[in-house]
């Protein structure tokens, strides 16, 4: 999986490519379990570039975007444009956005 980094995050978000980006830390008991979900995710959904952002290593990033949200958090960006991922309304207890939830998503978006 791609890293979200200073040094990339423009060019990812003015692409015309759709890309998922979720901010997570390793410390995250969620996150961890979310990787192999996104992982799964990037096998399965080619038209969409996938990106994991470290809040410790890319500090200045997360305080822009994530600010006060936990981890993990997802946003959806493409031409410019930013949205962040909803909080589903039942949390997956193991890595809170499910499979089902991001895929319906990417459909969505598709």
């Amino acid at each position: 999986m791609k890293k979200f980094t200073e040094e990339n995050y423009k060019d990812i978000v003015s692409d015309e490519k759709t890309s998922m980006v979720f901010f997570t830390s390793d410390g995250c008991h969620l996150c961890n379990k979310l990787k192999p979900v996104l992982k799964k995710l990037e096998q399965k959904y080619k038209s969409i570039n996938f990106y994991i952002c470290d809040t410790v290593k890319q500090e200045k990033l997360s305080n822009v975007f994530i600010k006060d949200d936990g981890v993990p958090t997802g946003f959806v960006m493409r031409d410019g444009s930013i949205f962040k991922v909803k909080d589903p309304e039942s949390p997956d207890d193991d890595c809170w956005y499910s499979k089902k939830y991001l895929e319906e998503l990417i459909e969505a978006l598709q």
